[in-house]
């Protein structure tokens, strides 16, 4: 990966949008060192977070990856491979794990996802217009994924019980 010219800086932060001081030192960071620092935002709020930064692919794969987990507590559970104490001691756990999980990877994971997009919108040779048109579809977040994901996530709580 190149480091960041002025032109491609002015593309990265009309993708970050408000948050682009953040993300384009997180993007230098990455580029220098390899690194991302880790989101205490990503942490506490997880695939939410990912919806609302337009990380869709991650949370579908995330959300599996939980539910295989899910399922393989419960068939634990039912046949008595386990105790009512220990599943519950093992979900608590687990919800810390992945929050540290998607916490230490999510800024990586968010910039490499904005380095594909821009390339892809670059690969275009869209005109100025409609490269800025490009940018704010590919970027910027998504306030209604969350709770899009939410009200999911609740549905199929409720359907379940």
């Amino acid at each position: 990966m190149t480091m960041l010219t002025d032109d491609k800086r002015e593309i990265f932060e009309k993708y970050y949008q408000r948050s682009s001081n953040y993300y384009v030192n997180q993007l230098e960071n990455y580029q220098l060192h390899g690194k991302c620092s880790f989101s205490v935002t990503a942490f506490f709020l997880g695939i939410f977070w990912m919806a609302y930064r337009k990380m869709y692919k991650i949370v579908i794969i995330i959300i599996g990856l939980i539910l295989l987990e899910s399922f393989i507590e419960e068939t634990l559970l039912n046949f008595n491979v386990i105790s009512n104490v220990a599943y519950e001691t093992i979900d608590r756990i687990s919800t810390i794990i992945w929050g540290g999980i998607i916490g230490v990877y999510a800024n990586k994971l968010y910039i490499k996802q904005s380095v594909k997009d821009i390339d892809e919108v670059l690969s275009k040779n869209y005109d100025e217009v409609e490269l800025d048109e490009a940018i704010n579809r590919k970027g910027g977040v998504n306030w209604l994924a969350p709770f899009v994901l939410l009200f999911g996530i609740a549905t199929i709580v409720i359907l379940s019980l």
